[in-house]
């Protein structure tokens, strides 16, 4: 049974529960780098695989490679070995790119992704941006993994589209950067948008705070990105880019919703802070809740030691609120 995480916030239950779990498919899209998201996507990874049972692929998508080094895989090229485009374009057998690193979850590196985004970009690829999701996800989602998790670069190429196409579910995780919020709008206006206007169908399941360690009754880095995410119009009108109605440079939302509606779907619960609740921080009404998901050097450590968190520290208490995030991955969002 799932953990019932207490959320940070006072007078806030938690809104998650049990049930509702289907097989997934969820990408970790942000068009700027510097945001965590390959360790972020290696411990969501192994809740889900370890703290929820499932069986999960975990493949990066980055010719970086951040998340293979913490794996443990360190090759990023090789001519000879088989790779993605063999997968998509030549009919190879999926199980040959797939690794077993033995933290609960299926992993496949980075390798040769720069030969993989030109060889969809050439003309002669029908449908290149339906190959991920025809040749990969659909074959294995449901049959052979409940949930397969797509770390993307932060650039958009042919790569990028056949992973949103295939994965049209979307986790965002944003740090106390001054870069945050223009890397939100960029990723919303130039890959979320018009995927959601060409195919009608990308949800982002939760927006989370990531990396905090400063104190949200000052005018700190942390407080400007939290209250940013829990009350800005702009923010909002981000998360809803491509709808109808929406134009996230003036920050209108379609007739009839509101901003608190909006961030209330999109906000997980550990980090749902509204208006009223920081009119009452700032008249010192109530104490400044310490919103996770906090910095950690647990995380940096299991890095290091190419491993997950999950594996590295099964008992580490930031794991309780990656929890509530695999629990929203398994309900398609965040459920009141």
């Amino acid at each position: 049974m799932a953990q019932q995480v207490e959320c940070s916030t006072p007078q806030r239950e938690s809104i998650l529960t049990d049930g509702g779990a289907e097989p997934r498919a969820v990408c970790f899209p942000m068009l700027k780098g510097g945001f965590g998201k390959s360790i972020f996507a290696n411990t969501l990874a192994g809740v889900l695989a370890t703290r929820r049972d499932h069986d999960v692929l975990l493949v990066d998508l980055d010719p970086a490679g951040h998340l293979s080094t913490g794996l443990g895989y360190y090759t990023r090229e090789n001519e000879d070995a088989t790779d993605l485009a063999n997968v998509l374009l030549d009919g190879a057998d999926i199980e040959e790119i797939v690794k077993h690193p033995g933290h609960g979850f299926d992993f496949v590196p980075s390798l040769n992704l720069e030969r993989v985004v030109d060889e969809l970009s050439k003309d002669s690829v029908l449908a290149s941006d339906l190959k991920m999701k025809n040749e990969f996800v659909d074959p294995l989602l449901g049959e052979t993994y409940d949930y397969i998790l797509f770390d993307l670069p932060g650039s958009r190429n042919k790569l990028t589209n056949n992973a949103v196409v295939a994965a049209p579910n979307a986790i965002l995780p944003l740090m106390p950067v001054p870069e945050a919020l223009n890397g939100l709008r960029e990723t919303a206006t130039k890959l979320v948008a018009p995927i959601r206007q060409q195919l009608g169908a990308f949800d982002i399941l939760a927006t989370v705070p990531n990396d905090l360690s400063r104190r949200v009754d000052q005018n700190t880095k942390d407080r400007r990105l939290l209250e940013s995410m829990n009350t800005d119009e702009h923010f909002a009108s981000y998360l809803m880019a491509g709808y109808d109605g929406v134009d996230p440079d003036s920050g209108d939302l379609p007739e009839g919703t509101t901003v608190e509606e909006v961030l209330d779907a999109h906000i997980p619960p550990f980090a749902r802070v509204t208006a009223a609740d920081w009119e009452a921080i700032d008249s010192g009404e109530r104490a400044a809740p310490k919103v996770p998901i906090r910095h950690s050097a647990a995380f940096g450590d299991a890095y290091e030691e190419r491993q997950p968190l999950t594996a590295y520290d099964p008992e580490h208490p930031q794991l309780d609120h990656f929890e509530t995030l695999a629990v929203i991955v398994e309900q398609g969002g965040v459920q009141a």
